[in-house]
């Protein structure tokens, strides 16, 4: 079986071995669309976004979909972190094939991970919530759960190889993890935040990734400031893989 797959394979099999993280993974997401979603409407919560006005669903559809590409990404770099600890890394590389297959083989089925769970997230919001989402635009929404996806698997791969110790890698992780939540315009728009607040919540990748799920999914009209945010993002993912794959090539104790 050739290197890539084999490693996209062991990845699959060690999501099984713990169920709870994949269901965390998707059911989380779901719920957050659903609660956040259904409450805020049912209140006639509305916003504005440049010409447009939206319902809180539509909103907040495009944030849930972020949520489940940095989710899927933290919860699988935590198998490199665990590898690390049980000395099984550096078993795995001794075998005869190039590092980056390892990196890219487990973003491989994570990828697939994390695309169904989006399509699940759009599916539920278009049934259960109502939200006109064209059918055109399921496309360019999942290229970007893709691209976001690999994005924040290569910069939590690269922070996994480098902590040492479960409470050192549990902190960092859990900090970007309610940095990316909150410190961003998930849940909000970026503009109702305070001003030194919302600068950082301009420079959250994450942000950037939302803007253009909302542009697809109809929540918010093109600006653009959206090409730049586009190109910012994709800028993003290429230095991630420098760092993780540099890191991977490199000593690891």
């Amino acid at each position: 079986m050739n290197a890539f797959y084999a490693v996209a394979y062991r990845e699959y099999r060690i999501r099984l071995t713990n169920p709870i993280l994949p269901l965390w993974d998707v059911v989380v997401p779901v719920v957050y669309l659903i609660v956040f979603g259904s409450s805020l409407d049912r209140a006639g919560f509305k916003l504005t976004l440049g010409a447009t006005t939206t319902d809180y669903p539509t909103f907040f559809l495009g944030g849930v979909l972020a949520m489940v590409t940095f989710s899927v990404a933290m919860n699988s770099s935590y198998a490199f972190f665990e590898d690390l600890q049980s000395g099984i890394f550096h078993e795995l590389l001794t075998y005869p094939f190039p590092r980056r297959d390892l990196l890219l083989g487990k973003l491989a089925f994570n990828t697939l991970f994390s695309v169904a769970g989006s399509a699940l997230c759009i599916g539920v919001g278009v049934l259960a919530l109502g939200i006109a989402v064209p059918a055109s635009s399921w496309l360019p929404m999942l290229t970007w759960v893709i691209l976001g996806t690999a994005g924040w698997y290569f910069v939590f791969s690269w922070l996994s190889l480098r902590m040492r110790g479960f409470n050192a890698y549990h902190t960092a992780t859990s900090s970007m993890y309610l940095f990316l939540m909150f410190v961003s315009n998930l849940f909000y728009p970026a503009a109702t935040l305070p001003p030194w607040i919302r600068w950082l919540a301009a420079l959250n990748p994450i942000t950037w990734q939302t803007d253009l799920l909302r542009y697809y999914s109809g929540a918010q009209p093109w600006a653009p400031t959206l090409l730049a945010q586009a190109v910012a993002f994709i800028a993003f993912l290429f230095c991630a893989f420098f760092f993780a794959n540099r890191k991977l090539n490199g000593p690891v104790e």
